[in-house]
């Protein structure tokens, strides 16, 4: 890992440091080839090695979308979420015809959703302020994905309790909200009894008060999913410039329909493209993120509220999966013509919908989201757009002052907590509070290799097959010892109260239920810890060119 003091060495309360998403576990093989710019990955992500100021270029060349009807559309809706002057001023400026916009975005998860959907809203914002720096006007636009029906996806999270304790929240799932776009489905009174728990397990003092206060106002009753998401939205980044989007909105379908027509007239093209692109990335060894079948289309029916899914019976025929009824193509272009908001772009249609409404210059999204550009660039060439270039958005593990000291105190790395609690754990017991039993283990199991290969050599020599049956003893015998380590390992973790409060509260903070800290824990957690200036310093810190994990140590 690269150690880097933070911004004004001495005057910032962190240490940052560095380790390339290429040496992260778990990475997928088309993120780590974009990543090091394989020549083979050229084809999958056309601009994303392109100069982005060329690629701007040619964007504000292509770019066919009415500027003025979107930034009134932009306006009243940031509005409605509270927005600020300088999102107001960032929505006046998109109406000139040589502004761009960065992009990002995220399902409207509760109280902010995971850590990372702020994370991608910094990146964004720096983004947007680097190319201005440049002399290319920018603005950074969040897109919420009100349009998403997975209610799993945005009804819960977890927040972290002052002893580092994981605090679950769930709102209710109704069965009449089963289907239908998060933008629709409203909060209700339940909410405020999660805000209240919430609000008791936040730390205190300045940083926790604000938090409460934060998602008090945003999460009432009344309010939706997405609605409550964008006002935090607008409450946290306000100060940036950063403008919200919700594609719900009919005058956002409007804009979005001359697209939406074009490619439910190719819908078959769009399938077959499909179905070959998946070749192709099996062929180069690559996952494809998103099933694409023979019945592939990529829109949802909306009806009385809720989205259906539709099958591509041939060229000219769609079936709704719910009832089998079948609909002309040339009826549903009818309909669409008479309603925009009748159709709902599945995952590998939305991004060329927000990226022929917007004259996006670059998306940030997480590996997930690199993977399904992976697949539907085919889906701009087939409709005349240029396809957006991706990069990886920033992403960070938090390092609490708590977590600092048990650090160094054993001796320990970022990339030794990767490998997990367990490891970690007989690292600090062989080392620090048992270091003669675990040499002791040693000596054994170098006392039996070394007299075993010597009983070996000397069998070899008068009864070879009783020494290929001391070949296969020994691995026994050396797995009985490594079974009593082990055993001997999870007795001694439990021993040492002080080193056993120390490492649990590092993986429930750290590597919460052994996944990335970002994508557990709750945005809202870091902001009542560390207070309005937590997002400074993230944009100090972020990672523009999505390269690299970043570890920020208070």
């Amino acid at each position: 890992m690269n150690d880097q003091p933070g911004a004004a060495a001495g005057a910032r309360p962190y240490t940052v440091s560095y380790m390339d998403h290429s040496s992260a576990p778990g990475q997928s093989a088309i993120l780590i080839d974009l990543l090091r710019g394989s020549p083979s990955i050229a084809k999958y992500f056309p601009n994303s090695q392109k100069e982005l100021y060329k690629f701007v270029d040619e964007l504000i060349d292509s770019y066919k979308a009415d500027r003025q009807d979107l930034c009134s559309m932009l306006d009243v809706q940031n509005r409605a979420y509270g927005a600020g002057e300088d999102t107001l001023a960032n929505i006046q400026k998109l109406a000139e015809n040589d502004c761009v916009t960065v992009i990002t975005g995220q399902q409207a998860g509760l109280f902010s959703g995971p850590a990372y959907t702020i994370y991608k809203a910094i990146t964004a914002i720096k983004q947007a302020k680097r190319l201005k720096e440049r002399g290319i006007k920018a603005v950074p636009v969040f897109w919420i994905a009100s349009e998403d029906h997975d209610l799993e996806e945005v009804r819960s999270t977890t927040i972290l309790g002052d002893e580092g304790n994981q605090i679950s929240l769930s709102m209710n799932a109704e069965e009449e909200d089963v289907g239908r776009p998060v933008g629709h489905v409203s909060l209700g009174i339940q909410v405020s009894d999660l805000v209240r728990v919430a609000a008791d397990a936040l730390p205190e003092g300045d940083s926790g008060a604000n938090a409460k206060e934060l998602i008090s106002e945003c999460y009432a009753p009344g309010e939706t999913y997405s609605s409550a998401f964008a006002r935090l939205l607008s409450k946290v980044f306000g100060k940036y410039g950063l403008i919200v989007v919700s594609p719900l909105d009919e005058a956002f379908r409007e804009l979005a329909r001359p697209l939406v027509r074009e490619a439910v007239k190719k819908a078959d093209l769009i399938r077959d493209a499909l179905l070959a692109r998946d070749e192709e990335l099996a062929t180069d060894g690559y996952h494809s993120q998103v099933h694409v079948g023979k019945d592939f289309f990529p829109f949802f029916l909306i009806e009385r509220g809720k989205r259906i899914p539709l099958r591509l019976a041939n060229a000219d025929t769609v079936e709704r999966q719910d009832t089998g009824q079948t609909l002309a193509i040339g009826e549903l272009l009818k309909s669409l013509d008479a309603d925009a908001t009748i159709l709902s772009p599945n995952a590998l249609m939305r991004p060329a919908i927000q990226d022929y409404v917007f004259p996006n210059a670059l998306y940030y999204g997480g590996s997930a989201e690199i993977a399904y550009f992976a697949q539907n660039s085919k889906i701009y060439e087939l409709l005349g757009r240029p396809v957006t270039p991706i990069r990886h958005r920033s992403a960070y593990t938090v390092v609490a002052p708590r977590n600092r000291r048990t650090l160094n105190a054993y001796g320990l790395s970022f990339e030794d907590v990767l490998q997990g609690k367990e490891v970690v754990s007989a690292k600090v017991i062989e080392e620090f509070l048992d270091p003669e039993t675990a040499q002791l283990f040693e000596r054994t199991r170098n006392e039996v290799e070394r007299l075993v290969a010597n009983l070996s050599e000397r069998l070899e020599q008068s009864e070879p097959t009783l020494a290929e049956s001391l070949s296969k003893r020994r691995e026994k015998i050396l797995w009985h010892i490594e079974t009593l380590h082990r055993k001997f390992l999870q007795s001694e973790a439990f021993k040492d109260d002080v080193a056993a409060k120390r490492l649990d509260y590092l993986f429930n903070t750290m590597l919460p239920n052994d996944a990335p800290q970002e994508r557990i824990l709750s945005g809202v957690s870091f902001l009542a810890e560390y207070g309005p200036k937590f997002t400074e310093w993230l944009l100090e810190t972020a990672d523009t060119e999505g390269r690299r994990h970043t570890v920020l140590t208070f």
